[in-house]
This record gives C-alpha cells, sequence and structure tokens, in this order.
C-alpha cells in the first residue's frame, strides 16, 4: 500500500468512527477503530514532517473538522502520538483501551487486579471525631475557562470548537450576536468571571477557604502553543484570583487550586518522568517543567512553601492546612485521563509517577495523627474519561481511608453540578456507602450550561459537608440586564432533595444513595436534579428512560467500571445501556460545532 491509498483508507475509516449521524454504528464498529490505529501506527514510522503532513490532510478530508483546527491539533498533538502509537500493542489491551475509553468502538478491557499495598491495615475501631454545633463555608469553583479572544457581537455559530471571536465571524451573516457577558457554545469572557468574583463576597461573606478544581485556560486546543501564550492566560487569572482572595474587602480567604488537563500546553499531555520525550528543540515544552514552575509561582501566598517547593516533584500534586484539623490534598488525576496520551505508551505504569503511593503516604500519616482530609482534583475516578484500571485502585484508597479519614472529595471536569458515591465491599447499599464526591459546576457556559459556583456548609469538627448551595447567572435572560449579571443561588441540596422519607443525615454518603433510591421512584425527584445538572440552562437536553438509567447509574460510580454507558468484555449484572442523549460537556466536540457533546475532551 503506498503512501496515498494509506491515507485515503484513513480517511474512510475516519469518515466511519466520527460521522455524528450515525454514532451507534460507529460504537458496533471495534474492528474499524483497530484497522484505523494499525494505519495511524504505520503513518508513525514515516519522517515527521511526511507523518504530520499526512495526518492533517487526512484531518481536512474527514469534513467534520475545520481546517485551522486540523493544522493546529496535528501540529501539537501529532509528535506525542508518534512516539506513542509505535510503542503501542495495536491488536491487544493498549489499542482496545484507546478504542473503548476514547470512542466507545470496542469492549472496554478487564480491569488488571493489583490489590494496593497499604502501610496498616484498616482499623476495626477507627478514630471518629463527633460532630460539633460550628459551621464553615467553604467556596468550590471549577472549569471557568477565561477566552482573552472573546468579543460581544461576534458570531456564537461556528466550525470552530469555541465561537464568539472575530477570527470566526463573518459579520455580514451573523446568526446570533455573543452577548458582553457570555454565550451558550462560547468559554467565559473576562467580565463574566469578574461579575463573579465580586458577586461571591454577597453569596458567602465568611467563607473560610476556597477551591478550585482547574482548567483555566480556553477550549483553544488547536493553538495552546507557544506556552508563554496559555501561560500567560494563567498568570493574567491567578493574578486576578490573588486580586479578590487576597484583599481584605473582597472574598479575603485562601485559594487552593488544582490541576486541569487545559493548564497543559499542548492540551491534556502530562508526560510521565520516564515518558519517551519528542527530541529537537521545538518541542522542548513537552516536559511540562515550564507549568510546573508556573504554578509555583502563581501559587505563592496561598500554599505553605515547604509544599510549593515540592510542585515539580510531585507533577502538580500538593498537601496544606486550610484549617486546623484538616489536611488538603490536591491531585493532579491527568495520569487517569484518556486523552493524555503519555499513559497509552508501553510499558504502562499502574501508578504513573506514583501518585496514588504518594496519596496513600499521606492518608496515613492523617489516620496516625487523627487528622481528616479532603481531596480534591479536576477529574473525578468515575468520570467516563477515567481508564478503569486507575480509578480502581484509587477507589481501593478511599475503602481503606473513609470514611474515617477522607472527609470530602472534590472534583470539576464534566462542567455540570454532580455527584458520585463511593461504598465499601462492593456493594451499592445505603448501608455501605462511604464517601461523595462532589463535582463542582462551571464557570464556562460551554457548552450549553449556564455558569455557575457551589459553597459548603461543612462541620467544623468533622469537616462533612452539611448543605450545599449552587449559584448561577442565566445568561437566557442577559438581555434584560441593566448594567450587570444578575447571580442568584439556584437551589440548596437539603432544601430542595430532602424528604421525610429519607432516614440519614442530611448530605452524607448513605443520604445522596437514598436519594438516588428516590429518583428512580419519583420522576419529579429526577427532573430536579437533572435540571441542576445543567445549571437550568434553557438548552438542557431531554432525558428519557435511557438516559434516566444511565444518570443514576453514575451517581453511584464513585470508580468508572461501575458505569452503564461502555460495553464490558466480561459478563457483568450491571445494566448497560449504550445509546445514551445526555452527553459529556467536553467532547470529541471541540473539533467541531456539530460535534459539542460527545464523549471526550481534546
Amino acid at each position: 500500500m503506498n503512501e496515498q491509498q494509506l491515507e485515503d483508507e484513513l480517511v474512510a475509516y475516519v469518515d466511519l468512527l466520527s460521522d455524528p449521524r450515525d454514532p451507534d454504528k460507529a460504537r458496533r464498529n471495534c474492528g474499524s477503530c483497530i484497522n484505523l490505529l494499525k494505519l495511524m501506527k504505520r503513518l508513525c514510522f514515516l519522517p515527521e514532517k511526511m507523518q504530520l503532513a499526512a495526518m492533517t490532510n487526512i484531518c481536512k478530508r474527514s469534513k467534520y473538522v475545520d481546517n485551522q483546527v486540523c493544522e493546529g491539533v496535528v501540529r501539537e498533538q501529532g509528535p506525542v502520538l508518534r512516539r506513542v502509537l509505535r510503542t503501542m500493542d495495536i491488536s491487544g489491551k493498549d489499542g482496545h483501551l484507546l478504542c473503548a475509553s476514547v470512542l466507545n468502538t470496542c469492549p472496554y478491557p478487564a480491569t488488571e487486579p493489583w490489590k494496593l499495598p497499604f502501610p496498616k491495615l484498616k482499623p476495626e475501631n477507627p478514630y471518629m471525631h463527633k460532630r460539633s454545633n460550628k459551621t464553615m463555608t467553604v467556596l468550590h469553583l471549577s472549569d471557568w475557562h477565561v477566552d482573552p479572544q472573546y468579543e460581544a457581537g461576534t458570531e456564537t455559530f461556528c466550525t470552530k470548537p469555541i465561537c464568539c471571536r472575530s477570527e470566526s465571524t463573518d459579520f455580514n451573516n451573523i446568526l446570533s450576536e455573543a452577548s458582553p457577558w457570555g454565550s451558550f457554545g462560547c468559554d467565559s469572557p473576562l467580565a463574566l468571571i469578574e461579575s463573579m468574583l465580586e458577586y461571591i463576597p454577597n453569596a458567602a461573606p465568611n467563607t473560610s477557604f476556597a477551591i478550585l478544581t482547574g482548567d483555566i485556560p480556553p477550549h483553544e486546543v488547536w493553538e495552546t502553543l507557544p506556552t508563554y501564550k496559555t501561560q500567560m492566560i494563567q498568570d493574567m487569572s491567578y493574578n486576578l484570583l490573588h486580586a479578590h482572595f487576597d484583599t481584605s474587602f473582597l472574598i479575603n480567604t485562601t485559594l487552593y487550586p488544582a490541576v486541569g488537563n487545559h493548564e497543559a500546553a499542548p492540551t491534556n499531555l502530562f508526560p510521565l518522568r520516564d515518558s519517551d520525550l519528542p527530541s529537537g528543540a521545538r518541542h522542548d515544552d513537552f516536559s511540562m517543567a515550564w507549568l510546573y514552575h508556573a504554578l509555583k509561582e502563581n501559587w505563592k501566598g496561598w500554599i505553605d512553601e515547604k509544599h510549593l517547593n515540592r510542585i515539580h516533584q510531585q507533577s502538580g500534586s500538593y498537601v496544606s492546612y486550610p484549617v486546623d484539623g484538616l489536611k488538603l490534598i490536591s491531585l493532579n488525576t491527568n495520569f487517569c485521563y484518556n486523552l493524555n496520551w503519555w499513559l497509552y505508551e508501553r510499558p504502562k505504569k499502574r501508578d504513573p509517577n506514583g501518585i496514588l503511593e504518594w496519596l496513600i503516604g499521606h492518608l496515613q500519616k492523617a489516620e496516625d495523627m487523627n487528622e481528616k482530609v479532603w481531596i480534591i482534583g479536576h477529574s473525578a475516578p468515575g468520570d467516563p474519561s477515567c481508564f478503569h484500571d486507575y480509578s480502581n485502585y484509587y477507589y481501593q484508597i478511599v475503602e481503606r481511608y473513609a470514611p474515617h479519614v477522607i472527609a470530602g472529595q472534590f472534583f470539576g471536569h464534566t462542567h455540570r453540578d454532580e455527584i458520585q458515591i463511593f461504598y465499601k465491599e462492593g456493594s451499592q447499599k445505603a448501608e455501605d456507602a462511604i464517601s461523595v464526591a462532589y463535582i463542582g459546576p462551571s464557570v464556562t457556559p460551554f457548552p450549553d450550561l449556564n455558569p455557575g459556583f457551589r459553597t459548603y456548609t461543612v462541620d467544623a469538627e468533622t469537616f462533612e459537608v452539611i448543605e450545599t448551595h449552587t449559584y448561577i447567572t442565566n445568561l437566557n435572560e442577559s438581555i434584560e440586564w441593566s448594567r450587570l449579571p444578575l447571580w442568584y443561588k439556584e437551589y440548596s441540596a437539603k432544601d430542595l432533595y430532602g424528604s421525610n422519607d429519607n432516614p440519614y443525615t442530611p448530605l452524607s454518603p448513605a443520604w445522596w444513595h437514598h436519594f438516588t433510591e428516590e429518583m428512580e421512584l419519583n420522576n419529579n425527584k429526577f427532573d430536579q436534579y437533572w435540571v441542576n445538572r445543567y445549571k437550568s440552562s434553557p438548552l438542557t437536553p431531554e432525558c428519557d428512560f435511557v438516559c434516566r438509567v444511565n444518570t443514576i447509574c453514575g451517581m453511584r460510580a464513585g470508580k468508572s467500571e461501575l458505569r452503564c454507558d461502555y460495553i464490558p468484555s466480561e459478563p457483568t449484572n450491571r445494566p448497560i445501556i449504550l445509546n445514551r442523549k445526555d452527553k459529556d460537556a467536553c467532547g470529541i466536540s471541540l473539533l467541531t460545532k456539530e460535534f459539542r457533546q460527545s464523549n471526550a475532551t481534546l
């Protein structure tokens, strides 16, 4: 097969697997995905310039992706794919894992069994903190995706992953003009973020501390390089955050951030310590050393110096103490992320960069000191984008150290207002629920959500969440705003979801599980959760029976293999329902407007 024939065949496979008109057909076509990867691997043995040119041409010929986006994505991601694909066993687990986790076209490979070693056995009668009569307030921000190129009056519908920019606007033929405060299908203008930061002291005037669970840069996946461009956006954003959080008459509290997949340039690509990085001057930034150094500078004043100095050593993860008795552990969860191509490089690692071992060490110290722990990160372990193996191992850690040590988990990434529940001993019963992961709503309205943020009312002794409050602004009403966006409280979880039929302590893991049981029996309960999940967006999708089953299943899936929306490789007792109507907020959709809600984030 010559190069032209190879390219023609690749285009045919790409069209088959990316055609939005028939996604179910693509999901059934595992063989096509494997063949596509085999041909892609062949391309990777050509000289790099020829490989990248061929990949760019294939992308452009596929009809579904903007040409400029094709050129940029291949230019930035292609050199890493070149290194990684050449090491992969395409016909074996490697190829099937990529096809399953990214495109859902193959059965998901069975989890590789590994019983994590712990320093000590779980105590039979661990020290349990007693609930107090005192509470504190914690602020949760996530996924603000500020776009410096956002411009009011530009087009909200375009062929790029994000719109509302002059470069993607035909000013002689605008279908829908971007609002000064933000628009569906676009990332956040600076004005929207500033209005939110100015409103927060009204919503939470006495905030004890705050968390930011990742993703500051925009979804500009085709133009993240040179790295100083992405770093400049982050530097600007953290300067703004410091101005509000470090000022006595504004928010006036400490912010603890986590690393999102969009913090990297190129997007998603966090190499391991022993990754085979591309050589040459144009690839010098692939190590992410620039990012860890920038985060160290941007986080000064919030994190103790001794922990800041270890940011690079721990791949952006760190520990800190927001208040006495509470240890906060910030994890770089991008070593679980299915679009971090470095994770497919053979030989694979069970614990990339030793982050899980590091986490266990700090949890064990907390147990020995009778401390409570919060874990924050970007992608939750129950998200479909988190590898089943890694998620399984993380789940073992939660089972070992919850509920007596781990008092809370907080993530972002999906852009929605969600929760995930963890259980012990393979159960999914209320009495066996041991931990809850809170998924923070995004500030960005991308793809079709209202902007939002959340606060928690927390017991000051046990550090358990006993109430949540979600705040939003309704972009559909922006034309009526006279001066600034109108932010308001959308709902409180205990007030809205509570009932006399729920016998458990409000917002405990058991309480949340019982709520999912009520959702199964009561359509009104489900509908309340569904609307809030999308922050009352007028573009909230319909949710049929299949969607409802998958949503509740996902709420009970603290690890991703417990989800119901993928093809298993082995028999399972869980429901398997693939034709979901509810798609993830950030999908392969980032390549084109029509794909805005599919299954993975580039």
